[in-house]
């Protein structure tokens, strides 16, 4: 791996069995505090210190930094999960139900502090048949969509699967309301198509959220689940917080996390190749305590060209947002299909590029799919 000391002491501070003391000298620990906030751990980070001030010489500053970023989780989380168990409670007074997913679900069960897993928007998971019902509630609380109409809506696509609603009180923050857990702008034919929501649902557990009764999902689908998402093309593995999210998910399950049914319905849902190369960086990495014959079950038989690109260049630590669009794109299999994908990359549907720009169709343009084949480049030039 190609780690500097500033990186190596972050992924120390990422892992929950951490072995042996560090032995790292010269620690620029102006870089360190910045790659700890660009990583989304800082306030993982602040936790430690009582630890890392044994080994090191810690400036004050920097300690400063990180527990003012702890902090202003504390205080982020706080507001969110206020305004979560005022959204939950109504849902539940009404008969929906709904599962609690990521930072959400994650910060107040594995992390067991929510102050360590920052959070920007919270993200539901509610059925088809609810989508119209959840819409005039959160609108009866000050919420409205701000991306389409939910009247706007085609359930066959496989694009976009969810809903922005935003309050204009700034203490608020945004709900992605979903009906599938892969939303996506790139096409996703190759595997959407094999998820079943309904074993999302029929397996999903109860629990308490923002002190109200609710649901999250399976800890093995949570990690299949957070594995797909880590692989988005936007994300890339291109942050830790998604390798904390899986260690720390597996940590907290334990005995309780049953393997082989991950393995089947990865499988069942074509998704190992996300799921084995997630699970795989994070042992890999922070040493995530993944079952060797788990990630052998969910190997490939062998790597495509884009693939082993991908692959040497996370080992190399030169994680770029955009460049998991080579195992998306190896997903496809057949010279046809792959000329399809990136085509319909460059050029998605009109709506869904609409969406995607906050914008309503009528007001779509060449421009955007200008800056859509622009942005697409960009990302493609980083990768080279």
């Amino acid at each position: 791996m190609i780690w500097s000391n500033e990186d190596r002491l972050l992924l120390y501070c990422c892992r929950t069995e951490n072995g042996d003391p560090l032995k790292l000298r010269d620690i620029d620990w102006n870089i360190f505090l910045k790659k700890a906030q660009i990583e989304g751990i800082s306030p993982l980070v602040f936790s430690r210190l009582p630890e890392l001030n044994k080994h090191f010489d810690i400036p004050e500053y920097v300690a400063g930094e990180l527990k003012k970023d702890y902090y202003l989780s504390a205080t982020k989380n706080a507001l969110i999960f206020e305004e979560l168990k005022r959204v939950l409670a109504l849902f539940n007074q009404k008969g929906i139900q709904v599962i609690v997913m990521k930072g959400a679900a994650l910060a107040e069960t594995v992390y067991g502090n929510p102050a360590l897993r920052s959070m920007s928007d919270v993200d539901l998971l509610v059925k088809k048949e609810n989508i119209h019902q959840v819409d005039k509630l959160l609108k009866k609380l000050g919420y409205s969509p701000a991306d389409r109409s939910v009247d706007d809506i085609d359930f066959t696509s496989t694009y976009l699967t969810t809903l922005d609603y935003r309050n204009p009180s700034k203490n608020s923050p945004s709900f992605h309301i979903h009906w599938h857990f892969v939303n996506s702008t790139i096409p996703n034919e190759s595997y959407i198509g094999y998820i079943k929501m309904d074993d999302i649902w029929q397996a999903a557990v109860r629990t308490n959220i923002a002190n109200i009764e609710t649901w999250v999902m399976s800890p093995y689908h949570l990690i299949i689940h957070l594995s797909e998402h880590a692989l988005r093309v936007t994300h890339s593995l291109s942050k830790l917080s998604y390798f904390c999210d899986i260690d720390r998910t597996i940590n907290y399950y334990g005995k309780s996390l049953d393997w082989d049914i991950l393995v089947r319905d990865t499988i069942r849902f074509n998704l190992n190749k996300m799921v084995y190369t997630t699970l795989y960086f994070s042992a890999y990495f922070i040493k995530a305590n993944v079952p060797e014959d788990v990630l052998l079950k969910l190997k490939p038989e062998r790597l495509s060209i884009p693939e082993k690109i991908f692959m040497r260049k996370t080992a190399e630590n030169k994680r770029i947002p955009g460049m998991s669009y080579l195992i998306h794109l190896s997903m496809n299999k057949g010279l046809a299909k792959k000329l399809k994908f990136v085509g319909r990359t460059l050029f998605p549907p009109k709506d869904i590029l609409a969406q995607r720009s906050y914008i309503s169709k009528s007001d779509m343009n060449y421009r955007y799919y200008f800056n859509r084949t622009k942005e697409v480049l960009s990302r493609v030039l980083q990768i080279t």
